[in-house]
């Protein structure tokens, strides 16, 4: 699970899209004060220039992709709570002394649990659209700067997306419903009982 959200600091790159283009002058400058005989516009001025801008895009594509994973792996293990309770709350109907509460509790997670399957399913969907990965030596290279900066790798939280989320979610909502029917039928049953006698 990526729980590392450290804020990303690379060479003076942070995947702020919007701050990209200051961030490659700044380390442009950078280069140019560490090297006062290096011609800019020579061989090895361009390839520090490529190198950078490899950075740059590997940065901010990661800090995308990141950020994206670490909502799909939140909202994923909120739907499964949440899914839980719906049986934890089903289950201590059988023994609730305040029957009507603690199914109004039942009710209520059900309701929770169908939120959570839909707000998972689009930071599944959000998740699925972009994949990270390297174009080159150059984006290969920034990347292994990124992980020996302590940040999270993102193949395994890749590799664990739900290529369908929309076909698991409509799976997922379902079961809860075929579920809930069956337990409203019961509680219907139990519900008659009780205001019989």
């Amino acid at each position: 699970m990526i729980t590392n959200l450290a804020p990303l600091d690379i060479e003076g790159f942070t995947g702020a899209l919007s701050e990209a283009d200051s961030q490659c002058d700044a380390a442009l400058r950078r280069w140019r004060c560490a090297h006062p005989d290096a011609d800019p516009r020579g061989d090895e001025g361009h390839a520090e220039g490529m190198r950078l801008v490899a950075l740059m895009d590997t940065v901010a594509r990661y800090a995308d992709v990141r950020d994206r994973l670490a909502h799909e792996q939140v909202a994923r293990s909120e739907r499964d709570r949440l899914l839980d309770l719906v049986n934890v709350r089903w289950e201590a109907l059988s023994t609730a002394a305040a029957w009507h509460a603690a199914h109004h509790g039942y009710v209520i997670a059900v309701d929770d649990a169908r939120i959570g399957i839909d707000m998972w399913r689009e930071r599944a969907e959000s998740a699925l659209k972009r994949q990270f990965f390297c174009f080159s030596e150059r984006d290969e290279a920034a990347y292994r700067q990124i992980l020996e900066a302590g940040h999270p790798a993102l193949d395994a939280a890749q590799a664990e997306l739900d290529p369908t989320p929309a076909e698991s979610a409509a799976r997922l909502h379902a079961d809860v419903a075929q579920a809930d029917e069956n337990r409203r039928r019961l509680a219907a049953q139990t519900l008659q009982l009780t205001t019989a006698q």
